[in-house]
């Protein structure tokens, strides 16, 4: 398993998938090494293999919402948003009072143009995390898109304070690549799910990436 992880650091994918396959001849149930795969999977951009992979690990550990999670942000890759809003929805059920969940199907509503939905989400989210600096900017993004310009603004000014910063451009963050070009901060898709997953799961991976990407 050490070796895999280094090949992985070393950014040696195609060889650290190999060498997960010939793990796997001993042992094609384990749980760690087919979630490494998939991270390897999704590293290559295989999604369908990616959604393959959930697939199996959900049919072993169907209580977890982070497999779902996962699998939706598969789904999202390649464009199948209804997969992708039931499998976030899942994780809500599985993980009611964690706001990165609300906080990950907002940003899918608010992709599908499900507006009204999103701020449902992202108000759910920051009551559940009110120092979620991202949900609180991507919230004022969805009340500039209502109409709600001075709510908006107030969602700016939360997000600017708690990430230390005045007077930003706002944009998007966690913008996917089929909008990126439109946006001073540009992500490529890889990218975006490998941070995205980050973020729906660590506080402190949230903080950084915010402060990162109002830096630019």
């Amino acid at each position: 398993m050490g070796n895999v992880e280094n090949l992985i650091n070393n950014g040696e994918f195609e060889l650290a998938l190999s060498a997960i396959n010939e793990l796997m001849t001993e042992d094609e149930y384990n749980i760690d090494l087919l979630l490494l795969k998939a991270q390897v999977s999704s590293r290559l951009e295989q999604y369908e293999e990616v959604i393959d992979i959930y697939n199996r690990v959900i049919n072993l550990m169907p209580g977890s919402a982070e497999y779902y999670a996962g699998r939706g942000l598969a789904y999202h890759a390649i464009g199948y948003q209804k997969q992708t809003l039931k499998d976030f929805t899942t994780a809500i059920e599985l993980e009611p009072e964690n706001g990165y969940r609300y906080a990950s199907r907002a940003f899918i509503q608010d992709f599908l143009g499900k507006h009204l939905e999103a701020l449902d989400d992202y108000n759910k989210a920051i009551e559940l995390d009110p120092d979620d600096a991202v949900s609180l900017n991507n919230r004022g993004l969805v009340e500039e898109k209502l109409g709600r310009m001075h709510l908006s603004q107030k969602s700016f000014a939360r997000a600017d304070g708690l990430a230390g910063v005045d007077n930003q451009q706002h944009n998007p963050l966690l913008q996917p690549s089929n909008e990126a070009s439109k946006q001073k901060t540009e992500l490529s898709f890889k990218y975006f799910v490998d941070i995205l997953k980050s973020l729906f799961t660590s506080a402190s991976e949230r903080k950084k990436f915010i402060n990162f990407l109002l830096k630019r």
